[in-house]
């Protein structure tokens, strides 16, 4: 029981820091407006939130998710310019970093908080790139 609600904890943290963070970015222009209001990033985080969901009780699963989410986020960089693509580039390093253990769910929390704050750093630094 303890490591599904501390999978779901983070799943959730997660895509409340994107949805928020996301919608803030989607409202500027920019050398990068296709990257910028085209919401690119919505299907790779609609992705995470759906695997990392399913990944209740598994750990390596939701590892899984947050490296492919970091992957995505990465490649959508890499057709961004300046400000924004280092924004994107953030923002997947703070969804790489995040690596529980599944010996050890209890520091699942822990991750949660640490991915909740580096996301929402990386996501005000997107936002004011496309503002």
């Amino acid at each position: 029981m303890f490591r599904a609600l501390s999978s779901r904890r983070l799943a959730v943290a997660a895509a409340g820091v994107a949805l928020i963070s996301m919608t803030a970015a989607c409202g500027g222009s920019s050398s990068n407006s296709a990257v910028c209001t085209e919401a690119a990033w919505s299907k790779p985080f609609s992705d995470f939130t759906t695997a990392a969901t399913a990944s209740a009780g598994d750990l390596t699963k939701f590892n899984d998710a947050t490296a492919k989410l970091a992957a995505d986020l990465k490649a959508l960089a890499a057709t961004a310019d300046g400000e924004v693509a280092t924004a994107l580039t953030d923002l997947a390093t703070s969804f790489e970093s995040v690596k529980i253990d599944p010996n050890d769910p209890a520091a699942a929390a822990t991750a949660a908080t640490s991915l909740s704050t580096k996301a929402q750093e990386a996501s005000t630094k997107l936002a004011e790139a496309c503002a």
